[in-house]
């Protein structure tokens, strides 16, 4: 999962459930309820450096919600109005970030205006409840009732339908107060979800009890986590007969007297790593791996003959996951130790793959024969220094280099 688009997705709850406040308040019209079912769109231009959207969808769903017309405003200058008119200086903050995280059918965005208006009184009742929201059968009744209005007609195309829910989860995703609110959208990552769990033909509150399930397992906190994650992306997830081989990894103390490591078994035969400071080395490096890679889906090993440190999934854009093991020391005795444990992850993971995608990560640069081992073995080598990472290993420099800029 991506750590930094689930934060996109919390802050965009906060900011329509702090906009919604004052559209439930009345008077409602279907045009305030399609401009907060729009404030969780982006456009194929969303990111820092060409956010599109603010202008196209953001505001303009803004000004729908508010009945505002924020044309020729700035972003600035539309975050403060809103902060003022409804008295919640909060919302300044969240209306100058960036949020929204479906990239809804553009075929449908007009047409979906005109669905609203024609279903007002139906689509109020929902969100009221979804702003309310108390309980996960409270989700499943309120899916239901998503459920029973007529499909959206495509623009032009009427013959051409899209279910309500594809409009109206991402909706109720955002006014939860809980964050449990499943998203059942047509993304790819949803539907491999219900396809893995046998509930891509189930009912939508059935599909809703089985997703809140998965909340509470493997380091899915929310719905947000769960939207990012996929079910593809985890083996034996929300499967009782089954221990996951990964989970999402997690933040794990760095401070105290005790201190975990998940491979234990191994490191005994090298007890200075099992001392209390070598732990918290490793806990604070893993620790920090997580905050530089946020944006990656980062995953850890659970089954107990394959507990790996971390595994980023696409890390070079592609198909490719990269195993991370991550070691306090940069004595040799820790180094072979690595090198054994991720050959060995590899291949109880991936099978006999030709193409290892591993390296282990340091707390330091290590000495010039060790790189030339890595080297020669074909096992990537990353370090931590000043709080950065760095290579020396060729095929990881792009990877390095998407991390971040070196400060």
């Amino acid at each position: 999962m991506s750590e930094v688009w689930a934060e996109r997705q919390r802050r965009t709850n906060q900011l329509v459930r702090g906009i919604a406040r004052k559209v439930l308040e009345g008077p409602i019209d279907g045009n305030r309820l399609y401009g907060l079912c729009r404030l969780t769109w982006i456009t194929e231009a969303y990111d820092a450096e060409h956010p599109a959207y603010i202008r196209s969808t953001k505001i303009p769903a803004l000004g729908d919600a508010l009945h505002q017309n924020f044309t020729g405003r700035t972003l600035d200058e539309v975050a403060n109005e809103v902060a003022t008119q409804l008295e919640r200086p909060e919302l300044e903050t969240l209306v100058r970030s960036h949020t929204g995280f479906t990239n809804f059918y553009k075929a449908y965005r007009n047409s979906a205006r005109e669905w609203m208006l024609m279903h007002e009184a139906e689509i109020t009742a929902i969100f009221q409840r979804a702003y309310l929201l108390q309980s996960d059968a409270d989700a499943q009744l309120l899916g239901a009732d998503i459920a029973a209005l007529p499909s959206i007609p495509k623009a032009n195309h009427p013959h051409l339908l899209m279910r309500p829910e594809y409009l109206l989860t991402p909706a109720c995703f955002a006014l939860d107060p809980r964050l449990r609110f499943p998203i059942l959208n047509g993304a790819e990552r949803v539907q491999s979800v219900l396809r893995r769990i046998g509930a891509a033909d189930r009912s939508v509150p059935a599909q809703i009890q089985l997703f809140v399930g998965l909340i509470g397992q493997n380091g899915v906190r929310d719905a947000a986590d769960l939207d990012q994650l996929g079910l593809t992306a985890l083996d034996g997830l929300g499967r009782a007969d089954h221990e996951p081989m990964r989970q999402l990894l997690m933040h794990v103390p760095d401070e105290g007297d005790s201190l975990p490591l998940k491979d234990e078994e191994d490191v005994r035969r090298l007890q200075q790593a099992l001392d209390v400071a070598q732990r918290r080395v490793h806990n604070s490096m893993t620790n920090k791996l997580r905050q530089l890679l946020a944006n990656w889906t980062l995953l850890e090993g659970r089954a107990k003959d394959c507990r790996y440190d971390v595994l980023v999934k696409g890390y070079d854009g592609g198909d490719n996951d990269l195993l991370l093991e991550v070691k306090s020391s940069v004595d040799s005795a820790q180094i072979r130790m690595a090198i054994g444990q991720v050959y060995d992850y590899w291949h109880r993971l991936m099978g006999p793959s030709s193409d290892c995608h591993a390296a282990i990560v340091l707390p330091g640069r290590p000495d010039t024969a060790t790189e030339e081992l890595l080297q020669w073995l074909e096992v990537g080598l990353l370090w931590l220094e000043g709080g950065q990472l760095y290579t020396s290993t060729e095929w990881l420099e792009e990877f390095v280099a998407a991390v971040g800029p070196k400060k």
